[in-house]
């Protein structure tokens, strides 16, 4: 019995011209998976992600305190480890079409073990299940930080566990008063 592909490597760009982000996931066998996210996929993606992280952290303890505690932890601790120095690798297969998908859907399944699957789904068609870690649920979530600064799409990706925060941020405006 052969082992699932493994995931390799992620990246996450941001494409002025799309006005989307480009994220790119190859696995250990040369199988490259490409979608387009959207500022408001994104919006809803960030959320799911913190969820997942903070599942990880209640594996730890219940007080959602030490939780979110333990989730920046976790975060710092992965993003410190990771390689995000190193060119990405482009793959050789693309099972998904040389085209990136335009993801529309989100599913998680819970905690089987020492991993959660994201599913990234487009409207129609097929997607990909992701099990993840809780390092890399962190690494994915600082590649998807990264893009969103260099989009100037005003969003607010805080790690907090539990909190699934994500906000506008805050626009200075007159004040006014009734």
């Amino acid at each position: 019995m052969t082992k699932p592909p493994r995931l390799e490597q992620f990246s996450a760009s941001y494409d002025s011209g799309q006005d989307r982000m480009l994220l790119r996931i190859r696995s250990n066998d040369d199988a490259e998976y490409r979608f387009w996210l959207t500022r408001r996929y994104l919006a809803l993606l960030w959320p799911i992600l913190m969820k997942m992280a903070d599942d990880f952290s209640a594996l730890k303890t219940s007080d959602p305190l030490t939780r979110n505690t333990l989730a920046e932890l976790a975060h710092g601790e992965a993003v410190g480890k990771a390689d995000f120095a190193s060119q990405y690798k482009e793959g050789s297969l693309f099972p998904l079409g040389d085209e990136p998908v335009l993801l529309a859907r989100i599913t998680v399944k819970p905690l089987q073990g020492s991993t959660q699957t994201l599913t990234l789904l487009p409207q129609q068609g097929q997607g990909i299940n992701l099990d993840l870690d809780e390092r890399l649920v962190h690494v994915l979530a600082r590649l998807l930080q990264q893009a969103a600064v260099v989009a100037e799409w005003n969003l607010s990706l805080d790690v907090t566990a539990g909190a699934g925060a994500i906000s506008e941020p805050l626009q200075s405006a007159p004040r006014l008063l009734h």
